[in-house]
């Protein structure tokens, strides 16, 4: 008699994503609300015994070597469903886009020696633009306030890739309610 396990819990999925075309037009690219999305192609739970999952392993490498797409990718993540799998996957590539526009956006007011407070949106990691006096100020300038996150710049200490990254993951991490004035808080 074959049983089947229906509760949700973690295992190792093996996730195929493609990040070529992740923007369809350079129009797209510009759009201010447009994030790039990473398609999820293949998601698969990975097997229990060691030899079968070394063989289901180098089968999925195999086939992405195949494809000699430099945009295809094998990952893995510890996740509660499929669904879940790529849902990390595809949030993944946001935060690490994110990233890369926050430090464009800090690279930029500290080539030209800024000083003052930046407002950061935290699912894009883009920005008004602006310096401001205050962070009162940066935080009063925003649209949507709640959802930027706001810091000083100075030539004196400047903000690496992975900072930006690691930044933005917890702020996306946090639940909403649980930040007061763009700084982490105590539920």
């Amino acid at each position: 008699m074959i049983t089947v396990d229906l509760t949700k819990r973690r295992a190792r999925y093996l996730v195929i994503v493609d990040d070529r075309d992740a923007m369809t037009s350079v129009a797209e690219h510009f759009r201010a609300d447009r994030l790039p999305e990473r398609r999820v192609l293949h998601v698969e739970r990975q097997a229990d015994h060691p030899v079968e999952r070394e063989m289901q392993w180098d089968e999925l490498a195999g086939s992405v070597l195949d494809a000699e797409a430099e945009s295809l990718a094998l990952l893995t993540y510890r996740a509660v469903s499929h669904a879940h799998a790529a849902t990390l996957a595809r949030r993944e590539y946001a935060v690490l886009n994110a990233a890369v526009g926050m430090c464009e956006v800090i690279d930029t007011h500290q080539e030209y020696g800024g000083r003052g407070w930046v407002a950061i949106r935290i699912a894009d990691g883009g920005s008004d633009g602006e310096l401001y006096d205050s962070y009162d100020d940066a935080r009063g300038a925003q649209e949507r306030p709640e959802r930027c996150t706001y810091f000083p710049i100075t030539p004196l200490f400047p903000w690496t890739p992975r900072m930006c990254e690691e930044h933005l993951a917890f702020m996306n991490d946090l639940p909403q309610g649980w930040t007061d004035h763009g700084t982490p808080t105590c539920p």
